[in-house]
């Protein structure tokens, strides 16, 4: 069960206009607030943002798929964003923090793609922007965005060829997303 979560969790650049409600994003985030965290420190802070205004606000200030020119429209664009923030009275060692992150944004996103929506986890974004957009105190750094909705789109999952990664779209505007294999993953058995 939980491996076809995984499978059906992925990056998801474009959005329906179904709202998200702020109980919803509340359920995501708090799934991210039980994971794992070094030391138990919990040096993780959260900004949800569902209004529509605001999220039309931070969109521009976002950066999508790097790897081909596709990007969505403002229509497609996430109709949630729950920005994940360091707490410096909590953390000092940012490696530290960044695990923590990733531990709680893939929570996050799995327990978003069990609700039925799906999201993209954005560290290519203007981070002053987003924090003075959202009037964020000085104490606590903006590092990740996780931009949320219902998907709008068709991701798949496809074998990688001699290695090549990169993701693309084809002619009906699927997202192709290629994976190395498994024995190719694995550097030693004993």
């Amino acid at each position: 069960m939980i491996k076809d979560l995984i499978v059906k969790n992925r990056s998801y650049r474009s959005f329906t206009s179904k709202e998200i409600s702020q109980e919803e994003l509340t359920e995501m985030m708090e799934c991210g607030r039980l994971g794992a965290a070094a030391r138990n420190l919990q040096g993780i802070k959260y900004a949800l943002v569902t209004d529509r205004a605001t999220c039309s606000e931070i969109f521009p200030h976002t950066a999508w798929a790097g790897a081909i020119e596709w990007n969505p429209t403002a229509e497609e664009s996430p109709r949630a964003y729950i920005v994940m923030c360091g707490d410096s009275e909590l953390f000092l060692n940012q490696p530290l923090l960044y695990f923590d992150m990733g531990v709680a944004a893939q929570n996050i996103l799995l327990r978003a793609s069990e609700m039925g929506y799906g999201g993209c986890l954005l560290g290519a974004f203007n981070k002053a922007k987003v924090k003075e957009i959202l009037d964020i105190e000085d104490r606590y750094s903006v590092e990740i965005l996780i931009a949320l909705g219902e998907p709008n789109e068709e991701v798949r999952l496809v074998e990688a060829i001699e290695g090549d990664t990169t993701y693309y779209r084809d002619e009906e505007n699927i997202h192709y997303v290629p994976k190395r294999s498994v024995e190719e993953l694995i550097i030693k058995r004993k």
